[in-house]
Formats: structure tokens, C-alpha cells, sequence
């Protein structure tokens, strides 16, 4: 048997608002990281690279795996906002009556 739940649409705008902001800042923050990387491999000599450079290539993987799950969130949160919006302009509207 189904329950019935309820969405504050409110609480899913400021929701959907704040993964959006985290997003945009995740992108930022990691185009500086990549800058550094790219600064500091076009310098780095010794041994010690070859033993940084899968790690980084695995933070990297990781990281787009990250942003593709929130860029996903976001959008269901989007679609989640939408309906309810839409129901509850239909309910004002059936109130109207």
C-alpha cells in the first residue's frame, strides 16, 4: 500500500537553489585546482610525480563522477519543483471555483 507524502515547495526551491550554488562553486574551485595541476606538472621533475599523478587522475575521475550526480540532483529537484508548482497552482485554481 502507497502512503501519501507531501512537498513543500518552499523548501524544495531553497533546496534546488543551494545545489545549484554549490554546483557553480564546486566548478569554480575545481578549475583553480586544474590550473594548479597544470602549473605545477609542466614543473615537476623528480620521481615523485609518478607516484602524484594517478592520484590526481583519480581525484579528477571522482570528481567529474561528483559533479555528473549533482548536475543529475539537480535536475530531478528541478522536475520535483515544477510538479509541484504546477499542483499547486492547480489547487488555487479548484479553490477559485
Amino acid at each position: 500500500m502507497s502512503t501519501q507524502t507531501t512537498f513543500d515547495l518552499d523548501d524544495g526551491n531553497e533546496l534546488l537553489n543551494q545545489l545549484v550554488n554549490f554546483h557553480e562553486v564546486m566548478q569554480k574551485e575545481w578549475s583553480r585546482v586544474e590550473n594548479q595541476w597544470f602549473n605545477l606538472r609542466s614543473c615537476w621533475r623528480d620521481e615523485q610525480y609518478q607516484m602524484f599523478e594517478p592520484l590526481y587522475d583519480q581525484l579528477s575521475a571522482t570528481h567529474k563522477d561528483s559533479e555528473k550526480e549533482c548536475l543529475e540532483y539537480i535536475a530531478f529537484m528541478r522536475e520535483q519543483v515544477r510538479i509541484a508548482a504546477e499542483r499547486r497552482a492547480k489547487l488555487g485554481a479548484l479553490k477559485g471555483l
